[in-house]
């Protein structure tokens, strides 16, 4: 596992040394080497959540950071750049309150975020928080949320096609799934679902996650 440094808070009434969690760090160490990336002002970009939480959008330089999803006290953010989707990340209130005052010598600039560390350490299975457009052969353990009426869809052959949109979450947020043909009557609401090999793109905004041919869906956990 990656040990992340002790920041000192800059903050009052809060003791210097304080400790946070993995996930926040983690979270703060990947959006800083994304604003190293893309050229911004760091604590600019860092505070841009905090306003996306309050007004929906906010922006810095070329980089629009949305919040696409409110969850009791976390929001589920994207960060787009020319309208093409370069993160996604998941942030309590208090973690997004938290960032305008992060020190920024206590973090590494110069190093990427590994497959490694984006996995969970235990099963192997990406964090739905780190799913990106870059990622390939996603393999996610989740359970299903929400599942749509099932409608009819037409290929540029004229072939139907039965299709339901499932959103999916674990500790780290939730993204949409596709369901196609048979496929939508293998999983319900509540159960728990294994993908392996899945693929990653953005559809009106929104990443989602599919399985292809190559890859596979199973119920691992049943609501009934």
């Amino acid at each position: 596992m990656k040990r992340f440094p002790i920041e000192k808070s800059r903050g009052q009434g809060r003791p210097s040394g304080q400790r946070y969690s993995y996930t926040e760090l983690a979270n703060r160490w990947y959006l800083i080497w994304i604003s190293e990336k893309y050229g911004v002002d760091p604590h600019k970009f860092l505070a841009c959540f905090l306003d996306a939480w309050i007004h929906e959008k906010s922006s810095c330089n070329d980089l629009s950071v949305r919040c696409r999803e409110k969850t009791g006290e976390a929001g589920v953010f994207l960060v787009t750049r020319d309208e093409k989707i370069i993160a996604q990340v998941r942030l309590n209130e208090m973690a997004l309150k938290r960032l305008p005052d992060v020190d920024l010598s206590s973090y590494p600039w110069n190093q990427v975020p590994s497959v490694k560390d984006a996995a969970d350490s235990e099963t192997g299975d990406t964090r739905i928080k780190d799913v990106g457009l870059r990622a390939q052969h996603v393999n996610l353990k989740a359970r299903v949320v929400e599942k749509s009426i099932t409608k009819k869809v037409y290929s540029r052959f004229g072939d139907s096609h039965d299709l339901s949109t499932a959103v999916i979450s674990d500790s780290t947020g939730s993204i949409k799934l596709p369901l196609w043909n048979a496929q939508i009557g293998m999983v319900s609401v509540g159960d728990t679902v294994q993908i392996e090999n899945g693929r990653v793109k953005a559809f009106r905004g929104e990443l989602q996650v599919s399985v292809g041919k190559r890859g596979k869906l199973n119920v691992i956990e049943r609501t009934n």
